[in-house]
């Protein structure tokens, strides 16, 4: 359990820097080592220079036969990239392009720009309610504040074109977020239901389409969870213990359609982008399948649900020469399946190390860790970050 309230627990780069070193001074050579990820999990970010691109990462999403050109990115190098063998419960994608408010690998402890790193938002097992990569980055590209409707931060953004071969595009993308977490035990109330609603936006040549199927609701975590749209929702989070479905997300959803109308032979631009609001905390991770986009002669109107569905692409170059409805019985690369698995088998999340500033920490020294903090703040030597806080009211509720 951590030691400070979620979102009220990050600290400044140096004063993170500072007690660390203090902890670790006093610690010695018992510092833990962070706990391992599920196998078969992995990711790559741009930081991996050698293997992922801007352009590389389109023409994962669009396939291999598609064409593509002047892909762009916008965002720190660990917030975009690839990942690999995740969780299919509840109709997930399990492998594709990320595009995170945080970081999609684990942090280096011996690299200055990872401080405000806690650990992958993205890779199992769910170590944590509160995952974190908090880059400071003010910049908004998307206009995401727009959608959000108040200020953003830590925005990633990709974008490419892409030419139509028929007269409808479908994008699949999921979301999963921290946000559908509590703050405390005796705050159990979603921080998502309690206003924060990390943005995302999918755009098709400058129409939105990131909506809720057959709505024109925006996908986030306050429009899909547990009591809003629950079929297209799987929870990782039982009150206030991380589930054991082996993703870093709180929670999330099932692979959602993207649609717009297209003309064929004419190029498509895609936008897509995802963005912290109201503060950096908490990260927000949305998935795009690979091979997930595709064209139509018609959009799809019955959509795959967490519990029903292949969420697949009609069309004999995008997947499957059967579907005719996003329910056919071929299962397209990169997804999950209808259900979630009995997980009670599983070892328990409990005893899992808690990290700070990219440093694993035991127990003990996170408790060692606090104690310093809390010393350092009573002789007015530490002030919380608090810097784009707005939970005056919302804290004490």
């Amino acid at each position: 359990m951590s030691i400070l309230p979620i979102r009220l627990r990050r600290l400044s780069a140096s004063t993170t820097a500072f007690l660390a070193v203090l902890a670790l001074s006093a610690a010695g050579p018992a510092v833990a080592a962070t706990a391992p990820n599920t196998a078969g999990q992995s990711t790559a970010s741009l930081r991996d220079t050698s293997t992922v691109s801007a352009q590389s990462l389109a023409q994962m999403v669009a396939g291999p036969k598609a064409t593509v050109s002047n892909a762009s990115v916008s965002s720190k190098d660990v917030q975009i990239g690839t990942v690999k063998g995740l969780p299919g419960d509840g109709n997930a994608i399990t492998e594709g392009v990320a595009l995170s408010t945080g970081s999609l690998i684990d942090p280096d402890p011996t690299a200055d720009s990872d401080t405000d790193i806690t650990r992958s938002a993205v890779l199992g097992p769910n170590d944590a309610l509160d995952t974190t990569g908090d880059f400071g980055v003010t910049e908004d590209p998307a206009g995401l504040a727009k959608v959000a409707g108040t200020d953003v931060y830590d925005e990633a953004v990709l974008e490419f074109d892409v030419t139509a071969t028929s007269s409808n595009i479908v994008l699949y993308y999921s979301l999963g977020s921290e946000e559908y977490a509590g703050a405390t035990k005796g705050t159990p109330a979603s921080w998502q239901s309690r206003g924060y609603k990390d943005p995302l936006s999918i755009q098709v040549n400058g129409t939105e389409c990131a909506h809720v199927p057959g709505t024109q609701t925006a996908v986030s975590a306050a429009s899909i969870n547990d009591s809003s749209n629950a079929d297209y929702y799987t929870a990782n989070v039982s009150g206030h213990t991380p589930g054991r479905i082996p993703v870093e997300f709180n929670g999330y959803t099932s692979a959602l359609p993207c649609q717009a109308a297209t003309a064929p032979g004419q190029k498509v631009h895609v936008r897509v982008a995802i963005a912290d609001a109201q503060d950096g905390q908490l990260d927000s991770t949305v998935l795009l399948r690979t091979q997930g986009l595709g064209f139509t002669d018609k959009p799809i109107t019955d959509s795959c649900t967490a519990k029903a569905g292949t969420c697949d692409i009609p069309g004999a170059d995008n997947g499957s020469s059967k579907s005719s409805n996003g329910k056919a019985s071929t299962t397209p690369p990169g997804q999950g399946k209808p259900g979630v698995t009995d997980y009670s088998a599983a070892s328990p999340t409990a005893g899992t190390k808690n990290t700070v500033a990219g440093l694993p920490l035991t127990g003990t020294q996170a408790l060692l860790l606090g104690g310093i903090a809390l010393l350092l703040l009573a002789g007015g030597g530490v002030a919380l970050m608090l810097r784009r806080r707005r939970l005056a009211g919302l804290e004490a509720d």
